[in-house]
């Protein structure tokens, strides 16, 4: 991979950034902080090979009751990987990620205790095994086993339909909500409250862009045990520190940028500003994914996908169109977007009926021998050069 831009390790004071950008009720504020800086650069051409070192292939398993039609979030734990499915089954389904089997699922029933009708995210706290599913439409947050997905609880939720949430520690709920008409927490955007919906403290002074009321179900990752925060429409992440938000990350894309916040400032609601966004070139809904050896952030531009990646061992960075990556792998003409995290390699995934079949390996063409084009995808493992 061709490095266009070196990343720099720096520090400075963020006082009066963090005064204005991470409202916290207890007026902590966090000083001489350490923060990461990366340029991906322009978007470059590159092939497959230059990017990525494929370590496995693994096909998951199609049967009626296993199959599903989109991966909307994936979280690898142990010997088993979790993913929702908000397009055909509205389920969450587990799969061993050993030889890719299905093992269970918990899919949208109704409204009685323990169900749901449309999951919109979920998050796995492993020290306590639980797993925690959010129905935006019925303002519901339900726990589960994570072992046998038995169900357990219902947490109250501090206010309705959240747009994503995470769980910091055991009996701690952090929840985003964008603005609104009615503005539910004088100006703040994440909400700490209990399992009784009882708020403790609010945090990050809302950007103008806090009208949209749409976006990545998944802001929240865990880092090296750590929880991180991509806000929208944001080019910073942060880390959740003591009960505050501070910068980790900054990112820039060479000459590509997100909008303005006089766009959001201009436009009366969320559909006005979309359709203002998707006419220009501006920079939309981060995906972010890091692990000990890489970071990688996927976005758009109008309507088409882009990956950044920065190889932290070596310091080098891609900035790519996903559509115009060159296939010299095998992979059926494709790049495997990111999905998820496995250790230190990240997640793709496959599907035959976005492949060219005379760029199909055998190892991958085996993989699908005996699936149809509608079938479940293969989940591509690989580290990033």
């Amino acid at each position: 991979m061709v490095c266009y831009y070196i990343c720099i390790k720096y520090s400075f004071f963020l006082t009066t950034l963090l005064s204005v950008l991470v409202g916290c009720t207890s007026q902590k504020r966090e000083t001489n902080l350490v923060v990461e800086q990366v340029d991906f650069g322009n978007v470059q051409t590159y092939k497959s090979s230059e990017l990525i070192s494929v370590e496995r292939l693994l096909p998951l398993e199609t049967s009626d009751e296993s199959l599903f039609g989109s991966i909307d979030q994936l979280e690898v734990w142990k010997d088993r990987i979790y993913l929702l499915d908000t397009y055909k089954t509205n389920a969450v389904l587990v799969f061993s990620a050993t030889d890719g089997k299905f093992i269970q699922k918990i899919a949208g029933t109704g409204n009685g205790p323990g169900e749901f009708l449309t999951p919109h995210s979920f998050w796995i706290d492993y020290p306590d095994g639980s797993l925690y599913v959010l129905d935006r439409m019925m303002s519901k947050l339900l726990k589960y086993n994570l072992e046998n997905l038995a169900y357990e609880a219902e947490i109250k939720l501090p206010e309705l339909a959240p747009l994503a949430f995470c769980v910091p520690k055991e009996g701690d709920y952090l929840y985003y909500f964008p603005l609104r008409k009615k503005d539910l927490f004088d100006g703040k955007q994440y909400v700490k409250a209990d399992e009784k919906g009882k708020v403790v403290s609010t945090y990050y002074d809302a950007p103008a862009s806090g009208k949209i009321l749409h976006g990545n179900s998944a802001p929240f990752y865990v880092y090296e045990g750590k929880l991180r925060v991509c806000p929208y429409f944001s080019n910073r992440v942060y880390e959740w520190v003591n009960d505050s938000l501070k910068v980790c990350w900054e990112m820039k894309w060479g000459d590509s940028t997100l909008p303005e916040a006089s766009l959001f400032k201009k436009s009366e609601g969320s559909g006005d500003v979309m359709r203002k966004i998707l006419t220009n070139n501006y920079i939309r809904f981060l995906y972010v994914y890091e692990n000990r050896a890489a970071l990688a952030v996927k976005y758009y531009i109008q309507k088409d996908l882009y990956l950044s990646v920065y190889n932290k061992s070596s310091r080098q960075v891609a900035n790519v169109k996903a559509a115009a990556v060159q296939d010299d792998l095998g992979l059926g003409g494709v790049f495997p977007l990111p999905v998820g995290t496995d250790g230190d390699r990240l997640v793709g995934s496959l599907s035959l009926l976005d492949m060219e079949e005379k760029n199909i390996s055998p190892e991958l063409k085996a993989c699908f021998k005996q699936a149809d084009e509608e079938g479940n995808p293969v989940l591509v493992f690989y580290d990033v050069k």
